[in-house]
């Protein structure tokens, strides 16, 4: 378990927040790197643990089985952070860019029905990884490029009439090839300068794509919005070789104060990797 511990050199303790990612019932998808299962036992856990606040990953709102998770969340006590669109590509193969005009055209009502859910949870948006897709290569790039562009602008208009925004997500070379560096989301978000986009980033991807992860961080250090956090191999912090003491140092140096969002699959077990989650991160706040 590589890490350095580095909380000590602080007089005052971080006011990052800890979050987890938890999955509404009508999403079954193994891939979901989310906790799954019984969702008000789920929240018990959570709350029982220490957590601060949810990431809620949504497949579709408007599914039955989606019903009645706005009440089960305001039992808990729990506030919602952000809106996961992963399971929508993953069950479904509902995207925002893809060759298919229906399935772009499903992608983008989609966005939305997850915009809307995250405004009546008081979410601070929807993040956007693999519900992305990818731009076609060779001929169709310039187009596909375009189509990339138009949905995530349009979904951004959305986002910001209802004060909230999308979240790009660096992602890994071999599920996109639209921003796969932190360097490069911070160059999208400003190119686009909307209200409605900001960047966000995500350990187990800088692990992969970024040279640096503390260089990335401090690079980015003006436009990180938010944070999931997850190892090596999308296992529990310090179950692979990140620095976790670094990565959350750096971003103690640039003055972050958002959450730092758990999503890792869940072994050996929900509750064990969720306890050695928050156990290890408390130690650097």
């Amino acid at each position: 378990m590589p890490i350095s511990l580095h909380a000590a050199e602080y007089s005052e303790p971080s006011r990052m927040s800890v979050g987890y990612v938890i999955t509404t019932p009508e999403v079954r998808s193994p891939l979901m790197p989310g906790v799954r299962g019984d969702f008000a036992e789920n929240l018990a856990v959570l709350k029982d643990l220490g957590y601060d606040t949810l990431e809620v990953a949504m497949r579709d709102p408007e599914d039955p089985d989606a019903q009645g998770v706005e009440a089960e969340i305001a039992r808990s006590g729990f506030s919602v952070t952000m809106i996961g669109s992963a399971p929508s590509e993953l069950q479904d193969g509902v995207m925002m860019c893809h060759p298919d005009a229906e399935v772009r055209e499903a992608g983008a009502a989609r966005l939305r029905s997850l915009i809307d859910a995250g405004e009546k949870l008081g979410a601070l948006g929807v993040n956007i990884g693999r519900f992305r897709g990818t731009c076609i290569p060779g001929e169709m790039w310039e187009t596909s490029n375009g189509w990339m562009r138009d949905a995530m602008r349009a979904g951004a208009d959305y986002a910001a009439e209802r004060g909230m925004k999308i979240y790009i997500e660096p992602y890994n070379r071999y599920e996109t090839n639209f921003i796969n560096t932190v360097r490069q989301g911070m160059e999208y978000v400003k190119e686009e300068n909307h209200a409605g986009l900001a960047l966000m980033i995500d350990s187990c991807w800088m692990n992969s794509e970024d040279a640096s992860i503390p260089g990335a961080i401090f690079a980015a250090r003006e436009w990180i919005e938010y944070v999931h956090v997850a190892d090596s191999t999308r296992g529990y912090p310090g179950s692979g070789h990140i620095h976790f003491g670094d990565f959350i140092r750096a971003l103690r140096e640039i003055d972050y104060e958002g959450v730092l969002s758990v999503q890792i699959d869940q072994k050996p077990a929900f509750r064990v990797a969720a306890e050695r989650s928050i156990r290890l991160l408390r130690c650097f706040l």
